[in-house]
Formats: structure tokens, sequence, C-alpha cells
């Protein structure tokens, strides 16, 4: 899926771009074929991707395994996931305005592209007509209305309310839960399906809206996609650097350790493009190089495999600035912090798979924000090579995590050890 997305966006881009040159009638035909095509394959996944996110938060919380023994570890490991989501996402919003401001073209040098996708006057509205202050913008969370704010496509509403509710589901007798969590999970599969037959198109879907974008643009939109490549491998490069320190200082290892323990995790994430695949590295490598104790590599590193994707928010922030510039589209900053909210929320949810298996989960939350979903789209295309950076990124956040998590029985054992050590021998 991802070689052809790739080559027919490749294809459309230069196609289009002969087209937008050219003045035969032939483009225009092709054109009028391929837009109608294009627009369905969108509306297709528009009107199924929001239902999954919900169900498929719902059926992930009321079927997640409980421990008690576990319990305490899990809510610390939880509460850190989502401190190194919002320093990413921090990292992200102080770096990218001044390079985008330094590195891209003005917003003129866009006007192409801007005039091929439309951005509702409703949409720029609604991402400036936010709360104005933190207060107002907490107390607007929960929706008054679902069906309204399902309307609006208030992402992160509608996904505090599931958590609500799946959590009160978890509270249910075993005999009342299992049925709705077993209806939970067959909703999932079915909405998994249907999305499976839109993304089985992606790369007519791809074609179409690239096609359209190189004749209205000519090769503009490839320096467009190239410079979004580039941020979020640098951004992502970037944070990926900051992490060895902090493990170091906040874990009390060596950043030599650390980088001996992650490194055998990280050439596996670079060729296979899974978290899930460098799990036994992680666990080898933190054993020798760093002395984890059973609960990081029996519980702590399945987890963050598991639930921890440090690159979203990351990755999504970037892509949703570089897109605002490009696209002109204001964004208010209880705009990004819904968005940023919605994406810490929504990582949770995203499997250590080669792509994530969510690429297309994230689009109600770019379209809240007042972005034209044909440009989400044909960002998304060209994923291959921020989805290597993505998963080395990962890799090394969920060693960080494992490191810091552990630091106080590592240092009890320690100081156990050259106690026992001190201790004359009778």
């Amino acid at each position: 899926m991802t070689v052809w997305s790739l080559v027919t966006l490749a294809l459309g881009l230069g196609l289009g771009a002969l087209g937008h040159r050219s003045e035969s009638g032939l483009f225009a035909i092709l054109g009028s074929i391929l837009e109608p095509l294009g627009r369905l394959w969108l509306a297709g996944l528009q009107m199924t991707v929001l239902p999954l996110v919900v169900v498929y938060l719902l059926a992930a919380i009321i079927g997640a395994a409980g421990d008690d023994s576990l319990g305490g570890l899990g809510g610390r490991a939880v509460a850190l996931f989502i401190g190194l989501l919002i320093l990413a996402a921090a990292f992200t919003l102080i770096l990218t305005p001044p390079v985008i401001a330094a590195a891209a073209p003005e917003p003129g040098a866009f006007a192409a592209l801007q005039a091929s996708s439309t951005v509702p006057q409703a949409a720029r509205d609604a991402a400036i007509a936010k709360a104005t202050n933190l207060g107002d913008w907490v107390g607007t969370l929960l929706p008054t209305n679902l069906f309204e704010a399902a309307r609006r496509g208030d992402v992160l509403s509608l996904l505090l309310f599931s958590v609500l509710l799946a959590l009160a589901i978890r509270q249910l007798p075993h005999e009342q839960r299992l049925p709705l969590q077993r209806a939970a999970e067959a909703l999932t599969t079915a909405l998994m399906t249907l999305v499976r037959w839109f993304l089985a198109a992606t790369p007519i879907g791809v074609f179409a809206l690239s096609y359209a974008l190189g004749r209205d643009t000519g090769y503009a939109a490839v320096g467009v996609l190239g410079g979004l490549v580039l941020l979020q491998c640098g951004l992502m490069t970037g944070f990926t650097l900051l992490l060895y320190p902090i493990s170091a200082f906040a874990g009390r290892v060596s950043i030599a350790q650390f980088a001996r323990a992650v490194a055998p995790a990280q050439l596996v994430a670079l060729s296979t493009r899974s978290s899930i695949a460098s799990l036994p590295a992680m666990i080898e490598g933190g054993t020798k190089h760093l002395g984890l104790p059973a609960s990081a590599t029996s519980f702590v590193l399945p987890l963050t495999v598991s639930l921890f994707k440090v690159n979203r928010t990351i990755s999504s922030t970037s892509k949703l600035l570089f897109l605002a510039h490009v696209y002109g589209v204001p964004l208010s900053a209880t705009t990004i912090a819904t968005f940023v909210a919605t994406v810490v929320v929504m990582s949770f949810s995203s499997a250590g798979l080669p792509g994530g298996g969510s690429a297309f989960k994230t689009l109600p939350a770019y379209i809240a924000a007042g972005l034209p979903i044909e440009g989400i789209v044909i960002a998304e295309a060209v994923e291959t090579i921020p989805d290597i950076f993505k998963t080395v990124l990962n890799v090394t956040g969920d060693m960080s995590a494992a490191t810091l998590l552990s630091r106080g029985s590592r240092v009890a054992a320690l100081a156990g050890a050259r106690v026992a050590g001190a201790e004359p021998v009778a």
C-alpha cells in the first residue's frame, strides 16, 4: 500500500504538473474523471474515521486487563507518558514557527496551492473563535450535546466522553460489562473492515488528489511536501537526541549506558519501522546495560510499546503548523491546545506497527482545526521516510520511560549491594 501510494503520488504530481504547463484538452478530461473519484474517496474516509476513533477507544478501555499489584506503576507510567508527550509538543511548538519563518517561502508563494483546496470560511471562523482563556477552554471540554459535537467535529469532547463512559462501564458487574465489551469490539472490527475497503483504494485516491494538486500548482507542491518531510525528520531527530540527557539525568544512568542499551532496538526500528518488533532488543539492552528490574522488562517496556508513541505530538503538531502556514489558516492558542490534547488522547490507541495503523485516525483533529482534507491526505502519502524517524524516536522514548520509572528500584538495589559489599566478612 505504501509503495503504491508513493508511486501514484509521484505519477499524479508529475502528470498534473505537465497538465499545468500544457494547453491540451486531454488533461482537462482526465481531471474531470479523477475529481469526483477523489471527492468520493475523501467523503468515505470522513464518514468512517470519527466513529472508528470513538468505538476503538471504548473497546480498548473496556477490554483493558487490570492488575491491582501493578496498578500504581501503571498509573505512574501513564502520567509519565502524558508528561513526555506534552514536553514533545512544547518542543515542537517552540522550534517549528521560527524554522518555518526562516526556511519556508512567504504564504503568497502558495497562492495556487491555497486556491486548489477549499478551506470553508466556517472552518476558519471556528479555528479562531474558540475560548479565549484556559478557564473557558476547560469549561467547554465536555459536550453539552453529543450529536452537536459530532456535527461540528469536536473530536476532543467526544473522546473525553468516550473515556468517561468506558470507565463507567468497567465498574459494572462482569455479566453486564461483558456484552458491552463484545459489542464494542464487534463494532470496532466492522468499522475497521469498512475503513480497509476505503484504504484499499488509497493509491487511486492519492493519484486523483495529487493530479489535481499538480495541475493547479505545477511543481510547487513537490517543494511543499519535501519541506514537510525535512521539518518532521529534523524535529524527531532533535527530540531523540534530547532524550539521552533527560534519561541520564533523571534516570541516574550515564549517557553512554543509555546509548548502548537503546542502540540495538534502534537498529531494529530502522529496518522494520515497528516498535513491537524492537521489544526483544529493548528488553535485552535494558537488562544488560541498565540493569532494569523485572517490573520494567516484563511490564513497563511492553506497556510503553503498546501505549506510548512520543512521536505523535511532534509529527502531528508540526504537520498542523506547516499546513496551516501553507494554506493560510489562522490558529489560535486554544485551537492548538485542543489539537494537542486530542492527539495525546488518540496516541494511546495506535499500534506499534509500520505506519502506526492510524494514518487517517487523526483526520478529524486536523479538520476541526480548519485545514483542508486534501492537503492532509496528500501529506500522509509521504510518511514513509518520517515513519522511520518516528519509530526510532518511539523506541528511544520507550527505553527512556522504562529508565525513569525504574530509577527508584535500581538506586535502592545499588545501595543495597554497596552496603552488603561493605559488611565485614566474619
